[in-house]
């Protein structure tokens, strides 16, 4: 009796896609020739992946504080970068430069793997001190539950959550990743633009600056203040028109006894840092110790301009 075969008894045949892709450089230190790469971004014909760095943090053991400026810088421009090639697709690979000075796009090259975002990987695995490969199935197990490295922020739901207890009806504004319980994208990842309420009288983005203002909660502020920032300059018109932005952020109070002297001063120089950048980009920077008063001061500002 003879044996029949079928498709089912062969495994699947996997066929690899091709790519053009291209390491994204930073140099930390101005006018020095010392890069690090802190992205490839590839291109293929149906579309593109920018496999960003997911260790940025290492860069504190070289630079200290001076690092925070560094990583805002990539990510900032790691964002410029999904944009571009939103709009150019591969010619945005051949623009060079980008946003801020010291980082740039390198030499356009071919890949081939089992998709855009393996040849990624592969290559910042190979090239990059600042990448630490993750299998793509863990990748995805760590999207749902946060990086390990930088723990997500609750804060946005916990505010949501008082907030529809003050005023249930502002409960719609809050994003959708909030309102269905899903945490912020990952550290490091480029992304679009995300903001945690829109409100028809007030935007906000909530965050909370740790013990001391460790470097990881530093970063995650600038990158929500950026955030807050491109989606002002873009409401010049619209439905709502000009509405008052903030950045709200949960820190402990000064007189906490648990905080240490050396912990105030990073706490206090923090705060002045960013309320100072905040200055500088058109909107307020609030620092408030509890979650009642950050949700109380989202439900004045709704209904006080009333």
């Amino acid at each position: 009796m003879s044996a029949g075969l079928t498709s089912e008894a062969f495994p699947p045949v996997h066929r690899n896609v091709r790519g053009r892709w291209a390491p994204i450089y930073l140099s930390p230190i101005l006018h020095s020739p010392e890069r690090l790469v802190i992205a490839v971004a590839v291109v293929g014909d149906d579309g593109f992946h920018v496999e960003a760095a997911n260790a940025l943090n290492r860069l504190e053991c070289l630079y200290g504080g001076a690092a925070d400026t560094a990583i805002f810088a990539a990510q900032v421009a790691l964002d410029e970068l999904h944009h571009s090639l939103l709009q150019y697709g591969e010619a945005a690979l051949k623009q060079g430069g980008l946003v801020f000075s010291g980082v740039e796009i390198g030499e356009v090259r071919d890949g081939e793997a089992l998709s855009l975002s393996e040849i990624g990987r592969l290559w910042m695995s190979a090239i990059s001190s600042l990448y630490r490969f993750v299998p793509e199935e863990a990748d995805a197990a760590i999207s749902v539950e946060g990086s390990r490295d930088q723990p997500q922020d609750r804060l946005p739901i916990l505010v949501l959550s008082q907030v529809t207890e003050q005023a249930p009806k502002l409960g719609q504004y809050f994003s959708d990743e909030i309102r269905n319980q899903r945490l912020r994208r990952l550290p490091g990842r480029a992304a679009r633009i995300s903001i945690d309420y829109a409100g028809p009288r007030f935007v906000a983005n909530f965050a909370t600056l740790g013990s001391g203002a460790p470097a990881g909660s530093v970063d995650r502020i600038k990158r929500k203040m950026f955030d807050l920032k491109v989606k002002q300059d873009n409401e010049s018109f619209g439905l709502f028109g000009a509405r008052p932005y903030e950045m709200i952020l949960f820190t402990p109070q000064f007189n906490t006894p648990f905080l240490s002297d050396r912990q105030t001063d990073r706490l206090g120089e923090a705060i002045h840092d960013l309320t100072e950048q905040s200055k500088r980009e058109g909107f307020a920077l609030q620092a408030l110790h509890d979650v009642p008063e950050i949700s109380r001061r989202v439900v004045t500002a709704e209904t006080l301009s009333q």
